[in-house]
């Protein structure tokens, strides 16, 4: 009938269809607003793109084990990126969704709400989880960048509070692409060596591009797993990262972390006088109601001389054996309190300095070199003697008699 003109079934026009667009259309963007929007049961999110004089139906299969359920809702304007195909079946083309961001929610935005439901709904944020931070620590560990200006601030904040508290800095970079897997390490370094009473993890303030390692799965999962507590003062009192959700307390500043962990020694000695105060108050109220009680018991019994006069030397009895007691109690308590007082002189670095020890660090690193298998020769060293400081550096080190150069 049309000798010269090519006809096309159904199908071979759908499907041609179908190729001129998925090869036209393979990575593209598109922005709208959503509406019909249906999450079935298989985790697929259907919906329709509008905007003021056109539709397009859309699918992201998989979306609900990546984001979470009520990101994409009717209303949100959004930006999807994905491919067009045609649907043969009813002839419909649609946009096959690979990603999606909401407009006014940034991308890192987006992963940090994503993670954050993820973690909540897993527990990992739950009071009872959290460990108790010591009251007296005797070493505390540090994660952060020796160079920044945070470090500077919490052994200031330490050293003032403490002048004899052991700190150990795990230096790490806290910004950028391999940061997470430093800090992580570090972590990972304090709960292996078990040397440290509590860690610190900070860093100052920035952007939520440089606060980014701190909003990562692997490292709120270091802090979940760590046998000891962990502070977090990460970036201004504004800030709040994942790290900070998951952490046994979280400060608001790197400053604010450091004063929470350690605390006045001249408080603990204000809080034992307190203390030795309030039992003597209470031993001298207990010993005065006893009196009077016993006084009391006596005049009744005056008419009768010789009930009296036993009552009496039985009075005497009972207070010396009272007195002696509370003397003896008193000894033990000032026995204790001296223990203690004594501990706290016995600890001061400086006294030991005195004695002809010193203390050697290593230079701008502020770490304590016990052992000479620590330093290499050529390192500078900073020696603090109980009068000034020596700068050194290494020339030799010396193991089971001999020395390396």
């Amino acid at each position: 009938m049309f000798p010269s003109i090519e006809i096309y079934t159904v199908s071979q026009l759908t499907s041609g269809i179908k190729h001129a667009i998925n090869s036209q259309f393979r990575d593209i963007f598109v922005e709208g607003e959503v509406s019909n929007a249906k999450l079935y049961p298989s985790g697929h999110l259907y919906f329709t793109l509008k905007d003021s004089n056109a539709m397009l139906k859309a699918v992201f299969f998989g979306y609900a084990k990546r984001y979470p359920v009520d990101i994409v809702k009717d209303g949100a304007a959004v930006i999807c990126r994905g491919r067009v195909d045609v649907y043969e079946k009813r002839g419909e083309y649609q946009l096959i969704t690979d990603m999606v961001e909401v407009k006014g929610l940034g991308l890192l935005q987006l992963k940090f709400q994503m993670l954050k439901e993820k973690l909540f709904k897993e527990g990992l944020f739950l009071p009872e989880k959290k460990k108790s931070i010591p009251i007296l620590p005797q070493r505390i560990g540090i994660v952060t960048s020796p160079a920044g200006a945070a470090i500077r601030d919490m052994l200031k904040i330490i050293y003032g509070k403490f002048d004899n508290m052991t700190v150990e800095i795990y230096p790490v970079k806290v910004q950028g692409d391999d940061a997470c897997f430093e800090i992580v390490d570090g972590i990972d370094y304090f709960n292996k060596s078990n040397e440290v009473d509590i860690i610190i993890l900070g860093r100052g303030g920035g952007s939520l591009e440089d606060l980014a390692p701190f909003n990562e799965e692997m490292v709120a999962r270091a802090i979940y797993a760590s046998k000891i507590p962990v502070i977090t003062g990460v970036g201004h009192e504004i800030d709040f990262t994942i790290a900070d959700f998951v952490a046994d307390v979280r400060a608001p500043t790197p400053t604010a972390a450091a004063d929470i962990a350690v605390r006045n020694k001249l408080e603990f000695l204000e809080m034992f006088e307190n203390t030795k105060n309030a039992l003597r108050q209470s031993m001298k109220k207990k010993i005065e109601k006893s009196k009077l009680m016993l006084y009391e018991n006596v005049m009744e019994l005056k008419g009768k001389k010789d009930i009296f006069t036993s009552y009496r030397m039985y009075l005497d009895e009972l207070l010396n054996n009272l007195l002696h007691g509370f003397s003896n109690y008193f000894k033990s308590q000032q026995t204790r309190l001296d223990n203690i007082t004594q501990r706290l002189i016995d600890l001061n670095p400086e006294g030991i300095l005195k004695r002809g020890y010193s203390i050697t660090m290593k230079r701008g690193l502020g770490i304590i070199v016990t052992d000479a298998s620590q330093v290499s020769p050529g390192e500078e060293l900073s020696i603090t003697l109980s009068s000034g400081r020596l700068e050194a550096t290494v020339d030799a080190i010396a193991n089971n008699d001999k020395a390396e150069r």
